[in-house]
């Protein structure tokens, strides 16, 4: 869902084979599969990607909305949709340019207008049905799910750094259940040799207690999977804040922010934000619900901070 400043929809207009017709859609495309790895494409970057193949626009703010099966019945395709504003032109040297079978034409409707062609009928694609209903309701029921609502902290672009990355690893993997019961089985080890009076057996059992308590003995090979794979991982990301949206979690570990988003977990290194803009960000948090570890203090909702990957 891509709406420009003036709040006009970018759809582009092509011939659906197996519709046996041109059909009028929000811009899309499939997530690439690299065929010496099989790893599926990040979903936030192709949708940048095709947007801009698609209409030669580029946005600066990007909001995921949902999740959807488009036939779960027979097909396994999952559907991400998302909303893009504050949209530039790609300059024309640099643009990515649709794929050689596609052959489209960009179309701009108010919103308003489009709104009515899916009631019309004549927006008769599911996912463009969708997204444009989705961002009418959310219009509708007020600021508290208006997209176009300002974001307290800006969207900010960053890329992690090799550590960063196997900090955040071992980061989770130490808050793991499976992390802890090793810890607790080793330091249960290390008692029982102490109390043998086998030190050089203690001192073992001892590290690795600490390395499974802490995370760290994941460190190594998070850092090493970052480094040999680090143009696949370690991938340019834009996050912001708002007042508005869901979250499931939000904690602020060591040098992290951890954003629990349903299935999908993002970290963002602290010195992505300025002070003022963690202040905001903890501020937003606990008038959410949230305590310093993640956990809802309240029973007020789900409603809370809306992070904008």
């Amino acid at each position: 869902m891509a709406i420009d400043a003036e709040d006009r929809v970018l759809l582009v207009r092509q011939w659906r084979t197996p519709a046996s017709r041109v059909l009028l859609e929000i811009p899309a495309g499939t997530l690439d599969v690299d065929e010496s790895t099989g790893v599926t494409e990040d979903p936030d970057r192709a949708a940048r990607r095709e947007l801009e193949e698609e209409t030669g626009y580029r946005a600066g703010t990007w909001r995921k909305l949902a999740e959807f099966w488009t036939a779960p019945g027979f097909a396994s395709e999952l559907m991400h949709l998302y909303l893009a504003t504050d949209l530039e032109p790609a300059h024309p040297d640099e643009r990515l340019g649709p794929d050689e079978d596609e052959h489209l034409r960009l179309e701009r409707r108010p919103f308003a207008q489009a709104v009515k062609a899916v009631e019309a009928g004549e927006i008769a694609d599911a996912k463009s049905i969708a997204g444009l209903l989705s961002v009418d309701r959310m219009r509708r029921e007020g600021p508290g799910l208006n997209p176009a609502q300002p974001l307290t902290v800006p969207m900010r672009t960053y890329r992690a750094t090799v550590i960063e990355y196997a900090m955040a690893s071992a980061t989770v993997i130490r808050r793991s259940r499976a992390s802890l019961v090793f810890a607790t089985l080793f330091a249960a080890a290390a008692a029982w040799a102490i109390l043998s009076a086998e030190t050089a057996l203690a001192i073992v059992w001892i590290v690795l207690a600490i390395a499974f308590a802490t995370g760290l003995f994941a460190f190594p090979f998070a850092l090493l999977a970052a480094w040999r794979y680090r143009d696949r991982i370690l991938q340019e990301t834009a996050v912001g804040v708002g007042p508005s949206g869901f979250v499931y979690r939000i904690r602020e570990t060591g040098q992290f922010l951890f954003l629990d988003l349903g299935p999908q977990q993002l970290y963002v290194p602290l010195r992505v934000f300025t002070r003022e803009e963690l202040v905001e960000i903890r501020r937003l948090s606990a008038g959410a619900g949230f305590g310093p570890d993640g956990r809802r203090r309240s029973t007020r909702g789900p409603r809370g901070l809306s992070p904008h990957p």
